[in-house]
């Protein structure tokens, strides 16, 4: 019997066994939900810090309007939440650069306010949970310092932005290192200030939600040193013209649709391909000692997991309400194929928002 056992166990064996179809069948809006949907819209961003000193944020007023118009109650942006920055602080060898990277020391502004991580962060939810519908000057002041406490800088921008601009003076925890820094944050061109924040604090929303993590940077940790030089040769073996692609994107960008038409053409199910298909479908057939591009498709998908997660999360403080979701235009097809297997989340097509 144990010999029959052991032959059922060989390599050949497993070889011959058939792929199982799930079970259930998630994608999609479940057949069986009765209530309204979430509607989710991820809209694939460029990095628009990246894009050089040719960006206004006036440029992107007709992507705004178009924004505006879907009337999202949630927006989601590509940013560490607070917790995760003093998690990456406080273990560095588990998490190195990450802080440095991706975080601000916010230090300077909790000795303003008096608050910690830790009361700042339970400050932001009492304070939420009973917020006014007409809230004073000195209560948007407030929750502007405790969003900084919190590390959320993008959400105490858009306290900073609802403030008429003769209130954006320092008082009630913010003092002058606060102030000029939210000041400084209101004209950087980036998609988390100039879509998530302004867009929030146009709709009346009181903050925005960070959604980005990089927990899965963990899966780095034991590799050589020299071991992500091979993703390098991986994408010089790309056979798409992405030089040729990004021309394109640049003159779509100085064309008369501008922004619109450049953000409309990277949701393009083409463009999504693509990224794709060149990068992490390359990454994953790495033959290589270490298969350092499997270990780079592990962290992709890892992360982008775990950054649906938060949008999910975030989507469950409007059930059956609109999210808008920024991120980087390469997580689109993932976040899209992910959330696409919740019960009761319906995917809003970019096109028609953009049209």
């Amino acid at each position: 019997m144990r010999s029959v056992v052991l032959a059922l166990l060989t390599p050949a064996a497993f070889a011959s066994l058939t792929a199982q179809a799930p079970a259930i069948d998630f994608s999609g809006l479940d057949p069986a939900l009765t209530v309204a949907p979430t509607e989710i819209l991820v809209l694939g961003s460029a990095h628009l810090s990246n894009l050089g000193d040719g960006v206004k944020s006036a440029d992107l007023d007709p992507l705004r309007e178009k924004l505006a118009a879907f009337r999202p109650d949630v927006i989601t942006i590509e940013s560490l939440p607070g917790e995760f920055c003093e998690a990456a602080l406080a273990y560095p060898t588990e998490y190195p650069d990450i802080a440095k990277t991706y975080c601000r020391d916010m230090t300077p502004y909790r000795a303003e306010s008096g608050l910690t991580m830790a009361s700042a962060l339970a400050e932001v939810r009492t304070s939420l949970k009973d917020w006014p519908a007409s809230p004073t000057v000195a209560q948007r002041r407030r929750l502007a310092a405790a969003f900084l406490g919190a590390n959320d800088r993008y959400s105490a921008l858009v306290q900073w932005l609802r403030l008429a601009p003769g209130d954006r003076v320092a008082g009630d925890g913010l003092g002058e290192a606060s102030t000029a820094y939210l000041d400084k944050l209101a004209i950087s061109i980036n998609e988390n200030t100039q879509l998530g924040a302004m867009l929030a604090a146009r709709l009346g929303l009181e903050r925005v939600y960070p959604a980005d993590d990089h927990s899965a940077d963990i899966v780095y940790a034991d590799l050589p040193e020299d071991a992500f030089s091979r993703m390098y040769e991986i994408w010089k073996s790309n056979p798409y013209d992405m030089k040729g692609e990004f021309k394109k994107l640049d003159s779509i960008m100085a064309g008369p649709e501008g922004m619109v038409g450049l953000y409309r053409t990277y949701n393009t199910p083409r463009m999504q391909a693509l990224t794709t298909d060149g990068d992490f479908r390359l990454a994953m057939n790495d033959t290589s000692a270490v298969q350092m591009g499997r270990v780079y498709l592990t962290w992709w998908q890892t992360r982008n997991l775990r950054m649906v997660a938060h949008i999910v999360a975030a989507g469950g403080s409007r059930p059956g309400g609109r999210v808008l979701a920024i991120v980087g235009s390469s997580h689109k097809p993932y976040f899209d194929a992910y959330l696409d297997r919740m019960h009761d989340v319906k995917l809003v097509s970019v096109e028609e928002v953009l049209r």
